[in-house]
């Protein structure tokens, strides 16, 4: 099979700039390493901000070979979700609007990108977009994300093993 080698374990790993990368060794679809048709995306972490880059095989073809609107709500709604989670949030999310500007092709460079905009308890409202390598704007999402209660974010870590510096821990 074609695409990215799985991911051998969870792990947390800190470029030589700093930046944070979250891989998982799960059966997500969009950022798990165990998934055979999953998207394995590698997402960068940040205070509040998540991104990614990732080029869809015809394997995610919707209409007229041309990229799924759903496979674009799932970059969106990974990336938004680890915005949230990048405060040890463990989000999951509540509602999302998408608004799709620009059709995509297999093959092209996609950046997403989700930013918390307002932290209240534990609900975060979040903003993301997907633009292609040539600068134009694919998708925009708004969308609110529940971050987990404390009994629940330790059975999660408990689970998935996550090692520290994750939410700067």
């Amino acid at each position: 099979m074609d695409g990215p080698t799985p991911i051998a374990s969870n792990e947390i790993l800190v470029a030589e700039d700093g930046r944070r990368y979250a891989f998982a060794d799960h059966n997500c679809f969009a950022c798990g390493g165990s998934n055979p048709i999953g998207m394995r995306l590698r997402i960068e972490i940040g205070d509040g901000v998540a991104r990614t880059t990732w080029v869809a095989g015809d394997d995610f073809v919707g209409w007229s070979d041309k990229l799924h609107g759903g496979i674009i709500a799932t970059l969106l709604d990974e990336v938004m979700a680890w915005s949230a989670s990048s405060f040890d949030a463990w989000a999951v999310t509540a509602e999302m609007a998408v608004r799709y500007r620009s059709p995509v092709s297999p093959g092209e460079s996609l950046t997403a990108v989700g930013r918390v905009i307002e932290r209240r308890r534990r609900i975060y409202e979040v903003a993301g977009d997907v633009t292609a390598a040539d600068g134009r704007v694919v998708a925009t999402a708004t969308g609110r994300y529940l971050g987990a209660a404390p009994t629940a974010k330790a059975a999660l870590k408990a689970t998935y093993s996550i090692a520290p510096g994750v939410g700067g821990e």
